[in-house]
């Protein structure tokens, strides 16, 4: 037996336990049946469990047959991570409790000509005060992120940024990702979803992709980035070319086709707005943005096959609008006829999803590795970056 296996042992048997008890309540006797623990093990760690806050006895039960027993639940709030979404416009932050419960959110816009530093700043001076007792930070970017560096993100004319330098005096680790890819390892995280399609529409578009439990990175990170699929249009895109796609497909382009009809609605939230109150003109602009969604998801299908698309982005609070002629055109013009009826559906959290991936980067981690990193980094057997997030046993795989 190699040093540290029994550690590793243990480990694995508290994140099945915790795992199972993610579904719901259990007693004891269910968590020996459901993991194949001997009894004696489950309320050892279950004991362990309870005196570290992580949790709570409920409902005492009284089953037709065998011996009545307690239920155990996750301990709500018990722990929690940072998230932040980095945007084009603004920043969102807030707190997810290991649950997928949203404890508060802020946001505030910027000046889109705000640099790094300075958006960085006022993330970091929003954050410290709220740094007691979170897992971590984990933030997105709309670009192409690899490890501690941003390659490039056209809608913020950001390029080759070490993120490494910006965090060096964050109190607490840090971990950064691609807004869509952030989001999608969320929903595998939350749902267990094995074939995703994660549509960020937003000022731009990237899809998240993760096919067969397996997010889809690229060879140098880019794989996603759909908002740059080359079309015959001379529209000039944030990246310096013509006729990429998000040039028409994006939020962006929904205010301009808006505009071009005689509309004056100058913002997103605006448009919404107007659009509840009925206005024709904002409803001919939205049926537009949703045929075209249409005609992208059948490609999207084509290229992915996914089992199910979330929309996320602020694009996921206009979905009532766009949900008609988005379904007319992706029926009409599908490929396969199982792809006539691919679900898709908004993101639960709305205009939040990114900053909840950015945040479930951490509370993903935490139970790939049993609650033993919060409690001690040096109980899971080395530095809690040693632990990858996508191994073949953890729930990024």
């Amino acid at each position: 037996m190699r040093k540290g296996d029994t550690q590793e042992i243990r480990r694995l048997n508290r994140r099945a336990i915790l795992s199972h008890l993610r579904r719901g309540p259990l007693t004891r006797a269910d968590l020996s049946r459901l993991t194949g623990l001997a009894k004696s093990a489950v309320s050892r760690l279950v004991e362990e469990l309870l005196q570290e806050g992580l949790l709570e006895e409920g409902a005492f039960t009284s089953p037709p047959l065998g011996r009545p027993g307690t239920l155990l639940h996750l301990r709500p709030g018990a722990r929690f991570a940072l998230g932040a979404e980095v945007g084009v416009e603004g920043t969102v932050l807030l707190a997810l409790d290991w649950r997928g419960e949203v404890i508060w959110a802020k946001e505030w816009r910027h000046p889109k000509a705000a640099g790094p530093e300075e958006r960085f700043a006022r993330l970091f001076q929003e954050a410290l005060p709220k740094t007691e007792g979170a897992l971590g930070l984990g933030f997105t970017l709309p670009g192409v992120v690899v490890g501690e560096r941003l390659l490039f993100a056209p809608n913020l004319g950001w390029r080759e940024l070490s993120l490494k330098d910006l965090l060096a005096d964050f109190p607490l680790p840090t971990l950064a990702e691609n807004d869509a890819k952030a989001s999608a390892l969320s929903e595998v995280f939350f749902h267990g979803e094995e074939n995703l399609a994660y549509l960020v529409l937003s000022t731009g578009l990237g899809v998240g992709v993760v096919a067969e439990g397996r997010l889809l990175r690229g060879a140098n990170g880019a794989a996603g980035e759909v908002g740059h699929w080359q079309g015959q249009g001379e529209r000039r895109c944030a990246c310096g070319r013509k006729g990429c796609l998000e040039t028409e497909l994006s939020l962006e382009a929904l205010l301009q086709h808006h505009r071009a009809l005689g509309g004056e609605a100058e913002d997103v939230d605006t448009l919404r707005a107007q659009a509840q109150e009925g206005d024709p003109l904002v409803q001919a602009s939205l049926a537009h943005l949703g045929e075209a969604l249409g005609r992208f998801l059948a490609n999207l299908a084509v290229a992915y096959d996914p089992a199910r698309v979330v929309v996320g982005g602020k694009a996921a609070e206009l979905f009532p609008f766009l949900e008609g002629p988005m379904r007319r055109a992706l029926e009409a013009h599908a490929f396969l006829q199982a792809h006539r009826t691919l679900p898709v559906q908004p993101s639960s959290y709305g205009h939040l999803a990114a900053a909840v991936g950015g945040a479930s980067l951490f509370l993903a981690r935490f139970f790939e590795l049993g609650g033993l990193w919060a409690e001690s980094p040096r109980r899971n057997g080395g530095r809690y970056a040693e632990v990858a997030f996508g191994d073949r046993r953890g729930p990024g795989a």
